[in-house]
């Protein structure tokens, strides 16, 4: 690794020991220190140029909580934090590697990441501008509305496209979105490192890896689950800030309060805040609900708020989607009943013998004058010739025992065909009996 090279010499006029000086140059002169930017509990910003003259900045990973600077050198502050130090290290590595690969025009880009004195750096683009903390305290009202409408749409898009990598920012602030000379939004500074960390040791505790007012109440305690939703919390709470001029309570104060059944301490945007429909105030509310699960959970959800166009789009794909499952369904529906149908019109095999059309077992009779000796017309029926005709079938009992073997095949039912075709048979059969009865005993003897 490289050897410093101090250009001055001299330390920061506001005794900050741990920093690098100006004209202190990384990886064999690659990278000249300019100046100091800031720092956080993981690492500290530089402005530098490169070889090529050209500005950059340069983060370097320094958790000062467990490692400090010796001649030039970062090491851990004692033996114990070693292993720590060196996890937060490579992994700070890692992070940078990844970001490296995202490419989008409102996140910054990372140039080249590299080890040098005992730590890992990225140098990442140098974007001209302001950050948006900056335009909070100052000039606030000079962005409109629609201004700060567009911009959140573009931090939302970069967000919903760092999000498709699987990767989490962790840390989006007013201080970490910086605004360039066209108006354009960047984010910047993703918190590397800060999950492994979190976790690698008590010491870490000391570190500040939370942000009041903009951090999500997960974000407070070690190995609570983060996702997409923790992202958009605290993005709702920079937008909050810059629309009322004040950061949302904090979000341990909000989640104690509830606990305790208590009313809860943050105060939504007033609904007729000028420049603002119902639909933008709402979405920034609902992003900053306490729970996870009660959040907008993506920022494509987001976008679907508060854009007109977007929204409409996403109804007419939801009213498309449930007209094709509402047809669907109703094929389907058509399919079976016609499977059904087909079903219960096939023929019912039997086991049972055929039975012979017509056997006949009494001979008719010649029809007789009525007493009263009146002819009969030609459309009169004689009652015993008429009895004869249907007795030329089958006696009823053996029918019915042969129907009633086709029947116990059939599914149950409450009243099958067979059943009430012979009631039916019976009735008529018994009414003519009666008749013919009743002409017997009028007849002559």
């Amino acid at each position: 690794m490289a050897v410093a090279e101090h250009m001055s010499g001299a330390p920061y006029p506001d005794g900050r020991d741990d920093t690098l000086n100006p004209g202190d140059r990384l990886l064999h002169g690659q990278y000249r220190i300019d100046s100091y930017l800031n720092s956080g509990g993981f690492g500290i910003t530089y402005l530098a140029h490169d070889s090529l003259d050209r500005k950059v900045v340069i983060k370097e990973c320094f958790p000062s909580a467990m490692c400090c600077r010796t001649e030039s050198r970062v090491r851990a502050r004692s033996r114990s934090l070693q292993k720590d130090f060196e996890k937060v290290v490579r992994h700070f590595g890692l992070e940078a590697r990844r970001m490296s690969k995202l490419k989008h025009p409102n996140i910054v880009g990372v140039h080249q990441v590299f080890e040098d004195f005992g730590t890992s750096y990225m140098a990442l683009d140098f974007v001209e501008g302001r950050d948006l903390q900056d335009i909070i305290e100052q000039d606030r009202h000079q962005l409109t509305p629609a201004d700060i409408k567009q911009m959140l749409l573009k931090l939302l898009d970069a967000i919903q496209y760092v999000h498709e990598q699987d990767v989490l920012h962790r840390d989006i602030s007013p201080d970490n979105i910086l605004i360039d000379q066209t108006g354009n939004p960047v984010l910047i500074d993703f918190g590397a490192a800060r999950e492994v960390a979190t976790n690698a040791s008590r010491a870490l505790s000391a570190l500040h890896i939370v942000k009041d007012g903009y951090s999500p109440q997960e974000f407070y305690l070690a190995n609570n689950t983060q996702s997409a939703s923790s992202d958009l919390y605290s993005l709702g709470a920079t937008f909050y800030h810059l629309i009322t001029g004040e950061a949302p309570p904090n979000s341990q104060v909000r989640l104690a309060a509830l606990a305790a059944d208590e009313l809860d301490p943050y105060k939504p945007i007033p609904p007729r805040t000028e420049g603002y429909d119902h639909y933008f105030l709402r979405a920034i509310d609902k992003a900053l609900a306490v729970f996870p699960k009660d959040r907008l959970q993506s920022a494509e959800e987001w976008i679907e708020e508060i854009d007109q166009a977007r929204r409409q789009k996403a109804m007419r794909e939801r009213a498309r989607k449930d007209q094709e499952l509402d047809l669907a369904i109703r094929e389907l529906t058509a399919t079976t009943n016609r499977e059904l149908m087909a079903t219960s019109e096939k023929p019912v095999p039997s086991e049972t013998k055929p039975i012979d059309a017509v056997q006949p077992v009494v001979q008719s009779k010649p029809a007789k004058p009525a007493q009263s000796g009146r002819i009969p017309a030609a459309g009169d029926v004689n009652p015993e010739e008429e009895l004869a005709e249907t007795e030329k079938f089958v006696p009823l009992a053996e029918s019915e025992a042969a129907f009633a073997e086709i029947d116990e095949t059939l599914p149950e039912r409450p009243q099958s065909f067979f059943a009430r075709l012979f009631s039916r048979s019976e009735k008529r059969r018994a009414s003519r009996d009666r008749n013919a009865e009743s002409q017997s005993r009028r007849a002559p003897q």
